[in-house]
């Protein structure tokens, strides 16, 4: 008789339970209702700005989709700020690489001005910054 007492009880509770966190879907919208949606126009940072150039050349949008084909659609090309504007340096520095699952492979990094919004491109192997006319002048297309 005992046993049944508590089996009763637990079931109790559990059904209580459920009741009690059941929310009312009518209640819910009416609450919807009332809110007014707020219209405010799209603020973008500085740092989104600067990225978004980077996204947008055309050297950048053939190798995401290179990438995209040779790892039929499992990989993709991250592109973000590594390092903000300094009082010695203007420039946000700009990686865009894929994440191949172990670590980031970097394709290209670029310094672009905070001010001017000019983007350079940065060679590894010559350690030098060129403009983008002279990278695109002296590096055939398929290297970049």
């Amino acid at each position: 008789m005992m046993k049944v007492k508590t089996i009763f009880s637990c079931f109790l509770l559990v059904l209580l339970a459920f009741t009690a966190c059941q929310q009312n879907p009518q209640n819910r919208a009416v609450k919807k209702n009332r809110i007014k949606p707020k219209t405010q126009p799209a603020v973008t940072s500085k740092e989104d700005q600067i990225v978004d150039l980077i996204i947008n050349l055309e050297e950048v949008k053939r190798k995401g989709d290179q990438v995209e084909k040779l790892s039929k659609g499992k990989r993709h090309l991250s592109t973000y700020v590594e390092t903000e504007p300094t009082a010695q340096d203007p420039n946000y520095w700009v990686k865009v690489a894929e994440d191949n699952g172990g670590s980031l492979v970097t394709y290209y990094t670029f310094a672009v001005d905070g001010k001017t919004k000019q983007i350079q491109y940065y060679d590894v192997v010559q350690d030098t910054v060129l403009s983008l006319k002279q990278w695109r002048q002296t590096t055939p297309l398929a290297e970049r």
